[in-house]
C-alpha cells in the first residue's frame, strides 16, 4: 500500500542584518523531522553581509534542499517583505501550510511535524501556536519559557487580543488564511501580532504545550521604542473598527501604560514612576499577565535600588 505524501509546508524566512544568525536559523529548518518543506528567504536590503551568507548557504545545500531566495534592492519593511514571501509561496498550489519565521530565531526539530498534525486534525482551525524559549543572544543561555507557572496559553479570542497571548515566532498557518488576510503594511512593528489576531478570528486557534521555537533576545529591542508603544494603540483602534472586541482591544492598548512605567523607571524618573504605578495599581490584579507585569516591575525596582 502506498503511503500518502505529507502536505507541503512553506517556511518564509525574513532577514534583515542577520549575518551572524541566518545560518543557524536555516540549519534548524533543514534539520526538521518533517519531510515535505520548501524554504523561501527574503533579505530586505541588509546593511551587513546577510545576502552573501544566504547565497553561500543555499549553494552548499542546493542538491539536497533547494532554497528560494529573494534579495531586495531596497528596504521594503517587515510587512511588505513577508507579504512578498507569502506571494511566492502561494504560487505553489501544493503548499498547504505557511510558517513565517525570523532569520535570527531557531526551530526545534519537531516544530513542523507537530503543528501540521495539530492543524490536520481540525479543519476549522486556521492557526497553530506553541510554547517557546527565550534565550540570551550574548550568552546563548535560556532566559525563560514564554508560557510558565505565571503566564498561561489560551484559545480565547478575547485573551489573544487583550494579552497578546500568541508568541508570533511559533506561528503555523493554514494556506487559505492568506487568501483573506496578510501582513498589514500600516504597522511597522506590530504587524505580526495583528496577523495572528486576524487569522485567529477566521476560525480559532490550537495550541501545542511544547517548546518548539527558541527566540533570540537581543540587547536592544524594538519593543523599547516609543513608536512601538504608540503603534499598539493604533492596532487596538484597528481591531475595534474592523472586528469589534472593544474591551479586549482597549486592554491591549493599556499595556502601553506599563511600558511607559518601565521607561520612566529606567530613566530614574522616580516621581513619574510612582505616579504611573499608582494609576496602574488596580490593573495589576486584573489578570495573570498583569500580575506578572507587577512582579517584573518590583524586580526591576529592587535591582535599581541595589
Amino acid at each position: 500500500m502506498m503511503l500518502k505524501k505529507k502536505s507541503k509546508v512553506a517556511v518564509l524566512v525574513g532577514c534583515y542584518n542577520h549575518e551572524n544568525y541566518i545560518v543557524p536559523c536555516l540549519q534548524s529548518i533543514l534539520e526538521q523531522s518533517y519531510e515535505n518543506i520548501v524554504i523561501y528567504v527574503a533579505d530586505d536590503c541588509s546593511n551587513d553581509s546577510s545576502a552573501q551568507v544566504i547565497l553561500k548557504f543555499a549553494d552548499r545545500y542546493k542538491q539536497r534542499f533547494p532554497i528560494n531566495i529573494r534579495i531586495n534592492e531596497s528596504n521594503l519593511g517587515v510587512s511588505e517583505n513577508y507579504n512578498s514571501l507569502v506571494q511566492m509561496a502561494l504560487q505553489d498550489k501544493k503548499v498547504k501550510y505557511i510558517i513565517p519565521f525570523a532569520g535570527d530565531d531557531l526551530m526545534l526539530k519537531d516544530k513542523v511535524t507537530l503543528q501540521v498534525d495539530a492543524l490536520s486534525q481540525n479543519d476549522k482551525v486556521f492557526l497553530c501556536y506553541s510554547n517557546m524559549q527565550w534565550f540570551d543572544n550574548s550568552t546563548g543561555k535560556k532566559i525563560l519559557n514564554h508560557f510558565n507557572f505565571l503566564f498561561k496559553p489560551s484559545l480565547s479570542i478575547e485573551e489573544i487580543i487583550a494579552e497578546a497571548i500568541i508568541p508570533t515566532p511559533t506561528l503555523c498557518i493554514r494556506r487559505e488564511a492568506f487568501d483573506i488576510v496578510q501582513f498589514n503594511n500600516s504597522f511597522r512593528y506590530i504587524n505580526d501580532y495583528l496577523l495572528a489576531v486576524e487569522v485567529a478570528l477566521l476560525g480559532g486557534v490550537t495550541y501545542i504545550p511544547k517548546v518548539l521555537v527558541k527566540y533570540r533576545k537581543h540587547g536592544a529591542s524594538i519593543m523599547d521604542t516609543t513608536l512601538f508603544l504608540e503603534e499598539r494603540v493604533d492596532a487596538a483602534k484597528h481591531i475595534i473598527q474592523h472586528y469589534g472586541y472593544k474591551n479586549a482591544a482597549n486592554c491591549f492598548a493599556n499595556t502601553v501604560k506599563f511600558d511607559y512605567l518601565i521607561k520612566s523607571l529606567n530613566e530614574d524618573e522616580w516621581f513619574t514612576t510612582m505616579r504611573r504605578f499608582i494609576k496602574l495599581l488596580p490593573t495589576f490584579f486584573s489578570s495573570q499577565k498583569w500580575f506578572f507585569r507587577l512582579l517584573k516591575f518590583l524586580f526591576l525596582t529592587i535591582r535599581k535600588k541595589k
